[in-house]
């Protein structure tokens, strides 16, 4: 397998288009490590197709740091195919063959990370239980004041703090190049820290008088949404963090009991309208609001993260960090790893996206793009990353 540090463009998103054609975000710059999307690389925005013979062909988005794309089939032959590319920032690029028009969803504070087609709804959804509903009048912001988790808030967690938890995560901040020398005697060392210390719950109590701080500490409470299923505005699922699992019937939010605190990440609805829901520690919820959800049992450990879902044929192929492809079959409800017959490269890969078109599976992971077409797999190298 290539070396990552080799490889030019790190894939961030993606989607099927058809068979044969695939959209993609990758973003720019040197390294490849995790990055705060403020301000983020520049996006490369590529097309990959196969005929009549392969080609990459590509526009860059700048000033976007994208999160999600979305595929539009034409609703008629008189409309064009559309793909969406959708920023942490609120900002959409609507793409077709004709050109590409951006509008601005409301998001100031940014946080968006996912954007879905439900029946002929729109959605995006993000950090904060952000999700906003686009209608004919433009975005609209959806409420979702969902009640908050059973666990300790950031606010008791700075209450029980203690010198030495304080030390664990913030002493190397006093290390950096920069920073005022500590005192080399040990005992200085120590009270300078201490004292330090003092300082910083001092700095707390004062924050907590003014009430921009206590909005900022409460938000951090709410539960983030990491996506959306359903067919549309009145019957939209969330699920995200803390084991969210939320559905709007138009006018109302109903939380069904809680399955999990596991965060979820990826909601995939098959073709029979059965709902599954993945994330980390192995999670795998099935269900809906009216006959509840359930974990489903299997053999994968805790230590495999399940980052997203799509079904394929019988089954649903499910990816995660580091681990590859998974399958689940609806058939047998066995759960099992996707081991034979696969190349290398999927192989403890960190799952991009997962898409089905037709008869094609196509899986993106963050360097290479694969295409399967039933009976063998296609390894798509981007030259950049050759």
């Amino acid at each position: 397998m290539r070396d990552p540090e080799s490889n030019v463009l790190e894939f961030v998103a993606g989607c099927a288009v058809d068979a044969d054609i695939y959209y993609l975000a990758a973003a720019l710059g040197p390294g490849h490590e995790y990055y705060d999307p403020d301000p983020g690389p520049p996006t490369r925005m590529f097309v990959f197709g196969r005929v009549p013979q392969e080609g990459w062909f590509h526009h860059d988005l700048p000033d976007f740091q994208v999160m999600s794309t979305l595929f539009i089939p034409a609703e008629d032959n008189s409309d064009p195919r559309r793909v969406l590319a959708l920023d942490y920032w609120g900002q959409l690029e609507d793409y077709t063959r004709a050109g590409a028009t951006i509008e601005r969803i409301k998001a100031d504070a940014g946080g968006l990370t996912r954007i879905r087609q439900l029946g002929e709804d729109i959605f995006c959804c993000g950090v904060h239980g952000m999700i906003y509903h686009r209608n004919e009048a433009g975005w609209k912001q959806l409420p979702t004041h969902f009640p908050a988790p059973e666990r300790r808030s950031l606010e008791d967690d700075l209450d029980s703090m203690d010198f030495e938890t304080w030390l664990l995560y913030c002493g190397h901040i006093f290390e950096l190049d920069g920073a005022a020398a500590l005192p080399t005697d040990p005992a200085k060392r120590e009270a300078e820290l201490r004292r330090k210390f003092d300082e910083t719950r001092n700095q707390i109590a004062e924050g907590r008088k003014d009430p921009a701080y206590r909005e900022l500490l409460a938000s951090f409470d709410v539960a983030s949404v990491n996506d959306l299923c359903g067919t549309g505005l009145a019957d939209l699922y969330a699920i995200g963090s803390d084991g969210l699992i939320a559905h709007w019937d138009g006018l109302n939010w109903t939380l069904p009991e809680q399955v999990t605190t596991a965060e979820l990440f990826h909601a995939c609805r098959t073709d029979q309208g059965r709902l599954v829901f993945v994330g980390t520690e192995g999670t795998i919820i099935t269900g809906d609001i009216s006959t509840g959800f359930e974990c489903l049992r299997h053999d994968v450990g805790e230590e495999v993260n399940f980052n997203s879902a799509c079904q394929h044929e019988q089954k649903i192929y499910i990816g995660t960090e580091n681990k590859g492809l998974y399958v689940y079959s609806l058939v047998t409800g066995l759960v099992e790893p996707l081991l034979e017959g696969i190349p290398e490269e999927l192989r403890n890969a960190t799952i991009v996206d997962i898409s089905s078109a037709g008869s094609t599976l196509w899986v993106l992971t963050p360097w290479d793009l694969m295409r399967f077409d039933g009976a063998a797999w296609q390894v798509i190298v981007h030259p950049d990353n050759g």
